[in-house]
């Protein structure tokens, strides 16, 4: 199932496809570490971007609705009774494909810096028949959110920002007092001897050919793909404003999963 049964919970065939596309611009990550800077997100073939989507869209099919949810029960709660939702970093938008799917009481926007996934993701709208109450947006959200959401959603995004600090900020600002932030993010552990073993190995691997290097291009943070265990994550949310953030009990090697409150 690891490889053979796409749509499966485990399937692992994404990530291959996904480092052929980091490799890509390897001349490129040379002269960065040489010279300085970073790799652009431009510079990544459709492996990247299709591999990605390959992968991450087990989590949205098989753990979302029935696992992730279930443990937010706030959460949960307020996308029953009919809520505005916003994805940060939505990429082609199938986490909010799923809840629209499975919530068809609420709103929902999803918003990429990376606009060659915008049409993608209002692609993937119109084919599974939510783009009545889904619609996808090309922003560069450091610059604010139009909008005051119930719920906001980030998915493996946090790590990779140019400014982390200032895209929790936005999230924290773009809340509406009752409302709820959940941040899905690396497993990692505090220091690096923690992160030792084959997962580290393979997040450490993307951290230098994609995490790192493209937050860098953009004269940011490069917190990297394990920069942001929980106690980074508590340090940053405090300062953006967050009163409140949970840990929800999750076994997952890859990701945690955390709720936070205004």
């Amino acid at each position: 199932p690891v490889l053979a049964q796409e749509s499966g919970p485990i399937f692992f065939g994404g990530v291959h496809q996904m480092l052929a596309g980091m490799v890509g611009p390897l001349n490129q990550l040379i002269q960065a570490f040489q010279h300085g800077g970073g790799v652009p997100q431009s510079a990544y073939d459709h492996n990247m971007w299709d591999g990605l989507e390959r992968f991450t869209a087990r989590w949205f099919e098989n753990l979302l609705i029935p696992v992730w949810l279930p443990a937010m029960p706030e959460v949960q709660a307020r996308l029953e009774q009919g809520a505005l939702v916003a994805d940060i970093g939505c990429g082609r938008g199938k986490a909010l494909i799923k809840l629209a799917q499975a919530f068809p009481r609420s709103r929902y926007v999803g918003y990429d810096i990376f606009e060659p996934t915008i049409a993608q993701a209002t692609a993937h709208a119109q084919a599974a028949g939510v783009a009545d109450r889904v619609r996808f947006e090309h922003r560069d959200v450091s610059t604010g959110l139009p909008e005051q959401y119930d719920v906001i959603t980030t998915f493996d995004v946090i790590h990779d920002a140019i400014d982390p600090r200032g895209l929790l900020r936005t999230i924290r600002q773009a809340l509406r007092p009752d409302g709820r932030y959940v941040c899905l993010d690396i497993n990692c552990a505090e220091h690096l001897e923690g992160n030792a073993g084959p997962l580290g190995s393979l997040f450490y691997g993307f951290s230098v050919l994609y995490c790192m290097t493209t937050s860098l291009s953009g004269h940011g943070e490069g917190l990297g793909t394990v920069g942001l265990p929980e106690g980074k994550l508590q340090e940053l949310s405090r300062e953006a404003g967050f009163s409140s953030v949970r840990r929800v009990p999750l076994e997952n090697p890859f990701n945690n999963l955390y709720e936070l409150q205004p």
